[in-house]
């Protein structure tokens, strides 16, 4: 569940874990959901655990805010903000 600069709550069924990038904002939050669930599900397809997983969710979500356009944000702006990511049991 998002809810957007508040951070984001994921459940898996045995561990609910919360992601927040405080101080963070974006103007361009069109398509940050999109981004979120797609990098999301691609992660764990992957097989990132649901912390990791949820953690680069959180950063490229963000990262679609920082600049114009839907789904789309610079690796450089993920790969900053990834390191920034905070992740605690919701």
């Amino acid at each position: 569940m998002t809810d957007g600069p508040a951070g984001v709550v994921a459940v898996d069924g045995e561990h609910a874990i919360r992601a927040l990038l405080p101080g963070v904002r974006g103007g361009f939050p069109v398509g940050s959901g999109d981004t979120m669930l797609g990098t999301l599900v691609a992660s764990l397809d992957a097989g990132e655990p649901l912390e990791g997983a949820l953690a680069v969710a959180t950063a490229a979500a963000t990262a679609n805010a920082l600049v114009p356009g839907a789904a789309v944000y610079r690796e450089d702006d993920l790969r900053r903000l990834r390191a920034l990511v905070e992740l605690s049991p919701a």
